[in-house]
């Protein structure tokens, strides 16, 4: 994926190569699968991916080299194709990692171009996320439905059911799900820990398609809620809306985290946290959503945009989120489609 940017990134910081270990989210990114061992190295003329004979994947873009003995082979193979200066992922790497790339090469920190790089999805990548949001509104979907049968009586039954159905579709978490209730919903990241409680009940979860990310969240109402209740709920979805129509391409994400305080209003103050993050392999990347974000929004972001409610003195707590593609063509598309009309679950 983009292997030309990278060609055109060493030629200007003067680098004879890309170093990656399997731990930076960047080795699957490029390769664009998970494999749990191998040393990337992206050069100017060709990409390797450098692993154990007891391994032999098929790398489209990639010359797959397995060594006989490590150290003589990497030595050699490093010689061969005149690997002195390279780049490397300083924000996903082990000290011990480190201190290899410091034997062999001259390091430089690429981690600001890496997860640049990764910012913009192709068509292959938005095809993944698209298909990991359409999986998690069906788990969302069977937690509504489950809750009306009352299949569900603590918070830990709903984050297990999210886990399992998961795995049903061969897929992984994209991060531990967060399942909040009654007064636990004040907590944005509310650990799984209590019976259902009446009241709003934070769902933020996502699975992970092919290595690719989704996040959403929608609260429901176990009960009945009060008109007071109701409005809070319905304040923060318009501004969840309003935010989705504002945002557009060459906006700085700053100007659209501080239009959603502003529709806010005085309720700003119950809102903790940022506006939204870029996902993909990861589940926060860039663009970063937040107040003094220095990130522009571009065609082909997927970011997510998840206002939220935290009043402790009330207990009421509300998040909505939706993951959002700026295509191509300039247009939006929201991913998660999941109904965002509150929805009420008859509760003793």
């Amino acid at each position: 994926m983009r292997l030309l940017e990278i060609a055109d990134y060493l030629k200007k910081e003067k680098l004879d190569a890309i170093v990656l270990f399997n731990k930076s989210p960047g080795f699957d990114y490029f390769i664009g699968q998970e494999l749990e061992h191998g040393l990337l190295i992206l050069s100017k003329t060709a990409n390797y991916l450098f692993i154990s004979p007891l391994y032999s994947p098929k790398v489209p873009g990639f010359k797959v080299v397995q060594w006989k003995t490590f150290k003589k082979d990497l030595e050699s193979f490093i010689k061969q194709h005149h690997i002195k200066r390279v780049g490397f992922d300083a924000d996903n790497i082990l000290f011990r990692q480190k201190k290899f790339l410091s034997k062999y090469f001259s390091a430089k920190d690429a981690s600001k171009f890496l997860s640049g790089i990764r910012a913009k999805k192709t068509t292959e990548e938005v095809i993944r996320i698209k298909q990991a949001c359409r999986i998690t509104d069906e788990v969302f979907t069977g937690i509504v439905n489950g809750l009306r049968k009352g299949e569900f009586k603590e918070e830990n039954d709903i984050a297990r059911f999210i886990k399992i159905s998961a795995l049903q579709n061969d897929c992984e978490l994209s991060f531990p799900p967060i399942v909040a209730s009654g007064g636990n919903g004040v907590i944005a990241h509310h650990v799984p820990d209590a019976k259902l409680r009446k009241g709003f009940m934070v769902l933020d979860f996502g699975v992970k398609y092919k290595g690719y990310c989704a996040d959403m969240t929608r609260t429901i109402y176990l009960g009945a809620p009060s008109s007071a209740e109701k409005q809070v709920y319905e304040k923060l979805r318009r501004v969840q809306d309003y935010c989705i129509q504002y945002a557009r391409v060459g906006m700085k994400a700053s100007k659209l985290s501080k239009h959603a305080k502003t529709l806010l209003g005085k309720d700003a103050k119950y809102f903790i946290h940022g506006l939204g993050h870029g996902i993909g392999v990861e589940i926060h990347e860039l663009p970063s959503v937040f107040d003094k974000s220095d990130d522009v929004l571009e065609k082909g972001n997927v970011f997510t945009i998840e206002p939220g409610y935290y009043n402790k003195k009330t207990r009421i707590g509300i998040r909505i989120e939706d993951d959002i593609l700026l295509a191509d063509n300039g247009k939006k598309e929201v991913l998660t489609k999941s109904a965002k009309s509150l929805v009420c679950i008859r509760f003793k």
